[in-house]
C-alpha cells in the first residue's frame, strides 16, 4: 500500500528541490549589477593627420548582385568624396530606428496592397504577402555605414538583402577595428 504521508523536498528518484527564493534572489542581484547595455564611445570626425587605410571589399558569389553594387556604389561615392573615416567603437546606434523604419515599411505595403476595411483585391493581397516576405529576407542597412562616420537615423537607411548587409559590415569591421579612430579610409573593389 503507498505512502500517503508528507512528500519531502526530493522528487521521486531525483535530486532535492533548489530553493527557489535565494536562487531567484541571486539571478536578480547579479542582472541588477550589470550594466543594460555597452556604453557608447564618444564620436570622432575624420583625422586627416593619420595615413589613409584603402577598404578592400570583395564581391563574393553569395551576394545578390543588384545590392551588393548599389551598397558598395554609395560608399565608393562616400570615399571619393572623402567622407569615411573610423568611427570610435562601440557605436551609439538605437536599434529603435531600424525597427521602427522597418515598421513604416510594412505599414506603406499593407496600405497600398490590403487596405483596412476589406477592400483588398486577391492580386493586391498576393502582392502584399510577396512584398511582406520580400521585407523579412532584408534588413534596414545604414547606407553610410555607422562604423565609417555615417550617422544612424532613418534618412541614412535602405532595404538590403539581409546577407550581403550582414557580410559586407563584418568584411568591413574586420579591416578596419585595429585602425585608430579617425583614420580616413578609401574604399576599393577587388576581384
Amino acid at each position: 500500500m503507498p505512502s500517503h504521508g508528507p512528500k519531502g523536498t526530493r522528487a521521486r528518484g531525483g535530486a532535492g528541490k533548489p530553493k527557489v527564493g535565494k536562487l531567484v534572489g541571486a539571478a536578480v542581484e547579479a542582472a541588477a549589477k550589470k550594466p543594460k547595455k555597452r556604453l557608447p564611445a564618444p564620436a570622432v570626425t575624420r583625422n586627416n593627420d593619420l595615413p589613409e587605410f584603402t577598404l578592400r571589399i570583395k564581391q563574393k558569389a553569395s551576394y545578390k548582385k543588384g545590392p551588393f553594387q548599389r551598397k558598395f556604389n554609395a560608399l565608393k561615392k562616400l570615399s571619393d568624396d572623402g567622407k569615411l573615416f573610423k568611427q570610435a567603437n562601440p557605436l551609439d546606434k538605437d536599434p529603435e530606428i531600424t525597427k521602427a523604419y522597418r515598421k513604416r515599411v510594412r505599414d506603406a505595403i499593407l496600405a497600398k496592397y490590403w487596405p483596412d476595411g476589406g477592400r483588398a483585391t486577391p492580386e493586391g493581397k498576393a502582392m502584399a504577402n510577396k512584398l511582406l516576405e520580400r521585407l523579412r529576407n532584408t534588413d534596414a542597412d545604414h547606407v553610410w555605414d555607422p562604423q565609417l562616420g555615417g550617422a544612424d537615423h532613418a534618412s541614412n537607411l535602405r532595404l538590403l538583402d539581409s546577407h550581403t548587409n550582414q557580410d559586407m559590415g563584418n568584411e568591413i569591421w574586420q579591416q578596419i577595428k585595429d585602425l585608430p579612430d579617425g583614420t580616413p579610409i578609401r574604399i576599393e573593389l577587388v576581384p
